[in-house]
C-alpha cells in the first residue's frame, strides 16, 4: 500500500513502544502490554490492518469497563493429555501467545497437544498465534468461538458467531503456510473499518440488516449480522468452530453480546512433525505438493503466508500505513491514557 496524505507510514518500533506505554498506562504489567503490543503490530506488518493497532482503542474501552483483567494469572494445567489453559480474563492477545507457547514446548515431548482455552479477552487476527509455531517447527490449528454475529440471508437476528479458523506449517527453507479466515464473507472489523474511513456503502454480500436482508450500509450491517462465506458451508465450518472452542470449554457468551470481552475460548490443537513422521520425509512432502500448486498458479503463484511474509518484510524496511482516522483514534487517547500519541510519521 502507498503512503499517502490518507495513509502515513509509521516505524513498527516506535508503534509498539507507545502502544506498550498506553496499556501500561491503564494498569496492564509491562510483560502483559509489550507482548499485546507486539501483536498488534505485527499483525499491521503483515498486512490486516483491520486487527492491529486499529483495535487499541476497543481493548482500551473493554478495561475501562472492568470486561478485561489487566493483570491476569494464567493457570494452565495438564489434565488426561490434554492442556487446559484458564486467561484469567486478559487481554487476548496475551493469553493466547501464552496458550501456545506452552502448546508448543509440550509438543516437543508428545506428538499431538491439544490446548483448550478459556476466559480470555478479543485474541484478534489468530494467524499470528499459528505462525509463531510454525516458526518453530510445528502445525499447528487454531479456532476461536465468537459472540452470535453471522446468519443467512432471512433470518431474524445473529445466529452464530462468526468462528475464525487459522492453521499454519513451516516450509522449509521458506515462509511457513498460514491460513487465517473468520468464516463470514469478511471479519467484522472490516465494518468497523469503513465507519471509521466514513465509507456509505460495503458490497452487498458482506452482510444483512436487522430486517434480514442483504445491505450496503455500514451502520445498517453492524445492527444485523455478518454473512457467511460461501452460504451453508460458512456456516458449517462456523459450527465445527463452535464445537471446538466453545462446547468443548464450556464457553459462555451474554445474548446480544457483539464482543467477548474477557470470555472469549479457543481450541488449538499443535502437532511435531519430528515425533510422528520425521522431518525430513515431513519437508520433502511439503515441497513436493506445494511445487505441484505452484507450478500449476503460474509465475506469480503464492502459496498463503507466502504475501503475508513479503508485506512484512517490506513494512519493516518502509513503515507501517495508517489511516488518518486510525491515528485521530489513537491521539485521541490521551484522555484516557495520559499519552499522547508521539510516533511521528516517517518522510517519505
Amino acid at each position: 500500500m502507498a503512503a499517502s496524505q490518507q495513509h502515513a507510514l509509521y516505524d513498527a518500533t516506535q508503534l509498539t513502544e507507545w502502544v506498550t506505554a498506553a496499556f501500561e498506562s491503564m494498569g496492564v504489567p509491562h510483560a502483559c502490554a509489550r507482548q499485546t503490543a507486539v501483536v498488534l503490530v505485527r499483525t499491521n506488518l503483515r498486512g490486516i490492518d483491520t486487527h492491529g493497532v486499529a483495535r487499541v482503542p476497543s481493548y482500551l474501552e473493554k478495561i475501562v469497563e472492568k470486561e478485561v483483567n489487566t493483570a491476569p494469572r494464567p493457570l494452565a494445567q495438564w489434565r488426561d493429555g490434554v492442556l487446559h489453559f484458564d486467561g484469567d480474563n486478559g487481554l487476548g492477545q496475551y493469553v493466547a501467545t501464552q496458550a501456545i507457547d506452552q502448546a508448543v514446548e509440550r509438543a516437543k515431548q508428545s506428538p499431538v497437544v491439544t490446548c483448550l482455552v478459556k476466559r480470555s479477552g478479543h485474541m484478534g487476527a489468530l494467524g499470528q498465534f499459528v505462525l509463531a509455531a510454525a516458526e518453530r517447527g510445528m502445525i499447528a490449528l487454531m479456532c476461536q468461538d465468537t459472540p452470535p454475529l453471522m446468519a443467512l440471508p432471512g433470518s431474524s437476528r445473529a445466529a452464530i458467531g462468526n468462528n475464525p479458523i487459522a492453521f499454519a506449517a513451516p516450509v522449509a527453507g521458506k515462509a511457513p503456510l498460514l491460513f487465517d479466515m473468520a468464516t463470514s464473507v469478511v471479519a467484522r472489523g472490516n465494518l468497523l473499518q469503513a465507519m471509521r474511513d466514513k465509507r456509505t456503502e460495503i458490497p452487498a454480500d458482506w452482510a444483512i440488516g436487522p430486517d434480514g436482508q442483504p445491505t450496503t450500509d455500514p451502520a445498517f450491517a453492524l445492527k444485523g449480522a455478518m454473512a457467511p462465506m460461501a452460504g451453508h458451508k460458512g456456516i458449517g465450518l462456523a459450527m465445527l468452530a463452535q464445537v471446538l472452542a466453545g462446547s468443548l470449554t464450556g464457553s459462555e457468551k451474554v445474548p446480544g453480546a457483539t464482543s467477548s470481552g474477557g470470555n472469549a475460548s479457543a481450541f488449538i490443537q499443535v502437532i511435531n512433525p519430528d515425533l510422528l513422521i520425521g522431518r525430513q520425509t515431513f519437508d520433502a512432502h511439503m515441497a513436493g505438493w506445494l511445487s505441484l500448486f505452484l507450478d500449476a498458479s503460474g509465475e506469480n503463484g503464492r502459496y498463503p503466508g507466502e504475501r503475508a511474509a513479503q508485506c512484512e518484510q517490506e513494512r519493516l524496511a518502509r513503515g507501517i500505513p495508517l489511516p488518518a482516522s486510525v491515528v485521530q483514534e489513537l491521539a485521541g487517547l490521551q484522555g484516557m491514557t495520559g499519552q499522547a500519541f508521539s510516533v511521528a510519521p516517517l518522510k517519505s
